[in-house]
């Protein structure tokens, strides 16, 4: 990345700031994985609990994650990964390894570097979905049983555009004006 293009970060090469979609960096991955925004507790297992997943080789009950199948078996449907984490997200423990923007040592402070991946496969066991098991490799190398998630900007509330917010302000100007009118003609 050139440091005059717009969004430049120099303490991320991996991002720009302006991008609309990434590769989840290791905090984002890890908390849509583990982490329960209601009870603000932190899981084991990316099904929102600490107890090992039931193992299934496709589905979305609650507590199950594809892991622990033979490997002639392959990945499940993206949208029957298994259960959901408490952040609502699919397939973060087994089915596929997934790539973060994150380098093994956690500075992002070289492109050639390796980078982590985490969650397991659908052949992996149950301890490979965890969240102490991180494994990396260098991003210009493949690594079969390892797919990527996208990760994206969750839009703000709408901003009126400056022609609405214009045409919102005459009127209530407006309103204005007509209410002083009737308060001195009653008067």
């Amino acid at each position: 990345m050139d440091p005059g293009d717009a969004g430049y970060d120099a303490d991320n090469l991996y991002r720009n700031s302006l991008a609309e979609y990434w590769l989840p960096d290791v905090d984002e991955w890890y908390k849509a994985a583990y982490y329960d925004p209601d009870t603000e507790t932190y899981f084991e297992y990316p099904t929102g609990s600490n107890t090992e997943p039931t193992s299934v080789p496709g589905g979305t009950g609650e507590g199950t994650a594809v892991f622990g199948q033979d490997f002639g078996t392959g990945p499940a449907d993206v949208d029957n990964a298994g259960g959901l984490s408490p952040y609502g997200v699919m397939g973060l423990g087994g089915n596929v390894w997934e790539w973060e923007e994150t380098a093994t040592d956690l500075l992002n402070d070289s492109t050639t570097e390796n980078r982590a991946y985490r969650g397991g496969s659908w052949s992996n066991s149950v301890g490979n979905l965890r969240p102490t098991t991180r494994l990396s490799e260098k991003p210009s190398v493949g690594v079969f049983l390892t797919g990527l998630r996208v990760a994206g900007a969750v839009p703000v509330a709408t901003i009126p555009e400056p022609s609405t917010f214009l045409a919102m302000w005459l009127l209530g100007g407006f309103a204005m004006l007509i209410r002083k009118r009737r308060r001195v003609a009653v008067t």
